[in-house]
């Protein structure tokens, strides 16, 4: 079974940066990536908790993480497999430090931080091991190898993957459909051109999921009259998939 790769958010503690000495150009972070022992947000009736060592396995092998600016590739800062960023476990969670690369964004981001418009960090990983306690999802391991840790401008916490999601929705009792009126305003809205709201966004990844799962359950079946609802079921995941990559 392939691996799904997971994002969270966690407000920006322990920030430093500042030049890496008094004659470099280079600029030097410091900031915590991941809190332990913190519940999340709701996460639709449901939150999550990353419990206390679970990077410490991860962390031992030596991963290949990269530090970006809103999980973006192309903003990259700094890298563990170049010597360049460290990652450090503590009772409280994992700081990342790093030598930035000195190019302009670099040092446009330094700007935000001392201002104090960017104040979260991000992190990519998976789930290596995990369990409920009621209705908080408990992650006892995660897998940080391929991932990235990120100063982020809007953060994802709640940014799930549909297999996660539909276990929290059957350990709950939520597992509802969304409501195709409710999607079909969303679509006016961004073709609006508004933005997309966090709401709308969880929105759209639900019908996502509902529609995946249609079209999974249609695979299985041989053809017949269903194929003209079925590629249009496909033509609005399309959509859906692109809406919700804004």
């Amino acid at each position: 079974m392939p691996r799904t790769r997971e994002v969270r958010a966690f407000p920006l503690t322990d920030l430093q940066i500042r030049a890496a000495d008094d004659d470099a150009a280079q600029l030097r972070f410091r900031g915590r990536a991941i809190v332990y022992d913190s519940l999340s947000e709701d996460m639709g009736g449901w939150r999550e908790r990353i419990v206390p060592g679970a990077a410490t396995r991860t962390l031992g092998q030596s991963p290949d993480v990269r530090f970006l600016i809103n999980h973006d590739p192309n903003l990259l800062l700094a890298r563990t497999a170049a010597g360049t960023a460290t990652l450090a476990e503590d009772d409280s969670g994992v700081m990342v430090e790093a030598d930035m690369a000195d190019v302009s964004y670099a040092r446009d981001l330094a700007v935000s931080l001392e201002r104090g418009d960017i104040t979260q960090m991000s992190f990519g990983f998976w789930v290596t091991a995990d369990g409920w306690q009621g209705n908080t999802h408990e992650v006892f391991g995660i897998d940080l190898d391929g991932g990235d840790v990120s100063v982020v401008t809007y953060p994802a916490f709640a940014a799930t993957s549909a297999e996660l999601r539909s276990a929290a929705a059957r350990h709950t009792g939520r597992e509802t459909a969304p409501e195709p009126e409710a999607v079909t305003r969303a679509l006016a809205e961004v073709r609006a051109g508004k933005v997309l709201s966090a709401a709308n966004r969880q929105l759209v990844a639900d019908a996502h999921d509902a529609l995946g799962a249609l079209l999974e359950a249609a695979d299985r079946s041989a053809p017949g009259p269903q194929a003209y609802p079925h590629e249009r079921a496909r033509h609005r995941l399309r959509e859906l998939e692109m809406l919700a990559s804004l």
